[in-house]
């Protein structure tokens, strides 16, 4: 954690920039944007996973959990905005995550069938 007097000489987030991020992760996975009105916390769902972005003083955390998983399962990324990665990236972690619950029951449905 930065001290206080250098994070105020750094530019900060907009409410805007953290809303257009989200949505373009969200866009690059192929889903609804949230509602405009969440500036601070907002949600998606995929098939397979919910995942819930909040900002955060300097960046924002991205928490990916499996609601039908057993045992319930979560991932928590966390983004700085002084150095953000690219949309591109976050929606290609989600995506191996997402899969990776698939790939582990496809797995097992070929065990169980021989």
């Amino acid at each position: 954690m930065l001290p206080s007097w250098i994070r105020s000489h750094l530019p900060g987030p907009s409410p805007q920039s953290f809303v257009s991020f989200t949505d373009e992760v969200a866009r690059l996975l192929g889903l609804p944007p949230a509602r405009p009105s969440d500036t601070v916390q907002r949600a998606y769902d995929t098939d397979r996973v919910w995942m819930l972005w909040r900002t955060t003083q300097g960046g924002a955390t991205l928490t990916l959990e499996r609601p039908y998983a057993d045992p319930r399962e979560r991932l928590v990324l966390v983004v700085e905005w002084h150095q953000p990665p690219a949309p591109e990236t976050v929606a290609a972690m989600v995506r191996a995550y997402e899969g990776r619950g698939r790939g582990r029951s496809r797995l097992a449905r070929l065990f169980r069938s021989h």
